[in-house]
């Protein structure tokens, strides 16, 4: 029986491509559906993905889990990556990225392997991991697998664990003690790069954050990895702990989390064929100050028994007139990442409270 006799294959078109795909309206109401696209929060990623690959140019690409191998194929056509290695332990899955590489050409390689022994065998410029769940049981593969100059680039699923909403999980999985901060989305990228950090250090390479982002259920960063013994030990110098009432919670990365030139040269790729959503994620990313966790106004707002909430610009316009850093944040539409102490900021917002 041919791979696909039994599923519906669809055109479906996303960034620059238009590839053959099982329904995204229907495939995920199905166990029996052998190759799975998410079309909602798993296009944001990858539209970010694209537009940052395109600026960071590696000679190759590992897309380690490749299912439809619509990922590959987008940094093919749209990122310009010379060279494409689709993954997956799926035969089916292989089957589907090989009729759709070849539409577009892509100088592609093809692998049929459990993606951790890939990893152990071969080595890239790039190597993107975006499993179903948490990416903690092939991370230390993966960071084997990147070249040193090279990126990785992990996203995650399992936001209870990442949030501190689960912290048994979180320590399961992470080696981290959480508890759930107002910034939670924020925490759930620093204890990736947390992750991230050990596992190069194993293998002897330091890492520098690229770009890091959610959206919906999805947390992805990025990042370069350099076999650079004073990098590592830096690295470890931004491993550290966050405070809720008085006690101290991590470790986690508490470095920075942007590299905002690159996504401000990502950020002037966009064009309409990309979903708004990765424009403003890119928009704030290249405005997003080095600081620690963000204050969310709404939490604030009814902590102080506002009868309203105060005008984000006159926030951040008041910070910075005394003479702090005051942004809006990716992670939330209720956030103000500022490194302003909590009493200048209750002070700023009872004021801008009454102003409005």
């Amino acid at each position: 029986m041919p791979p696909y006799s039994y599923v519906e294959l669809v055109p479906y078109r996303e960034g620059k491509v238009e590839l053959l795909v099982p329904n995204p309206e229907t495939s995920w109401q199905s166990a029996d559906v052998p190759v799975f696209l998410n079309p909602r929060a798993a296009r944001v990623n990858r539209d970010v993905s694209a537009l940052l690959l395109s600026v960071l140019k590696p000679k190759d690409v590992l897309d380690g889990m490749t299912a439809t191998g619509i990922r590959g194929v987008r940094y093919f056509v749209e990122s310009g990556i010379p060279e494409i290695a689709f993954n997956d332990i799926n035969p089916r899955a292989i089957d589907l990225a090989q009729k759709n590489a070849k539409k577009y050409g892509v100088n592609a390689r093809f692998y049929q392997k459990d993606f951790c022994v890939l990893c152990n065998e071969e080595r890239f410029w790039a190597v993107d991991l975006d499993p179903f769940g948490s990416p903690a049981p092939f991370i230390w593969s993966a960071a084997r697998a990147v070249r040193s100059g090279g990126y990785l680039l992990v996203s995650a699923t399992d936001t209870r664990p990442l949030s501190g909403a689960s912290p048994k999980q979180a320590l399961a999985k992470y080696g981290t003690i959480l508890r759930k901060p107002e910034w939670y989305p924020e925490l759930m990228a620093r204890v990736l790069y947390f992750l991230l950090f050990h596992a190069a250090a194993i293998h002897g390479k330091g890492i520098e954050p690229v770009l890091a982002f959610t959206y919906e259920h999805h947390v992805r960063v990025v990042a370069r990895l350099r076999e650079k013994p004073s990098l590592i030990t830096k690295n470890a110098k931004q491993i550290g702990f966050y405070e809720i009432d008085g006690k101290q919670y991590g470790p986690i990365w508490t470095g920075p989390l942007q590299d905002r030139e690159l996504a401000r040269c990502a950020l002037e790729r966009w064009d309409s064929d990309y979903t708004r959503a990765s424009k403003k994620i890119l928009e704030l990313a290249s405005r997003e100050p080095d600081v620690l966790g963000y204050y969310n106004v709404h939490l604030w707002s009814k902590r102080l028994k506002l009868k309203q909430i105060p005008r984000f610009d006159v926030i951040t316009s008041a910070l910075r007139d005394q003479g702090f850093v005051a942004e809006r944040v990716l992670w939330s539409d209720k956030g103000i990442k500022t490194d302003a102490d909590p009493q200048v900021f209750e002070e700023v917002l009872l004021s801008a409270g009454e102003d409005k």
